[in-house]
């Protein structure tokens, strides 16, 4: 599995752009236990961050997780996870 982070989710990542759990070291089924590993992995800035009103948009595989079980949606070791921000325009 790899998690990819875009445009500014990157300043709560340490500026890191990818997270590649390492085989093994975390076991989780669905979107939700990603996201546990990632705030711990990254700490309360990015939790807080991803927790935000409507902050980012999550695809899986390059589907948007809103009909696929939002944060229970399911995961698998070869899914590809890509957490963009949302753009507002005033």
């Amino acid at each position: 599995m790899t998690v990819t982070f875009y445009g500014r989710v990157t300043e709560y990542t340490n500026g890191e752009k990818s997270f590649t759990p390492a085989p093994g070291s975390c076991s989780f089924a669905t979107l939700r236990g990603l996201f546990d590993v990632l705030c711990s992995h990254y700490g309360e800035g990015f939790e807080s961050f991803i927790n935000g009103s409507e902050t980012c948009l999550i695809l899986i595989n390059g589907s948007g997780t809103a009909y696929s079980g939002g944060m229970d949606s399911p995961l698998g070791s070869g899914d590809k996870v890509e957490i963009l921000p949302f753009v507002d325009a005033g």
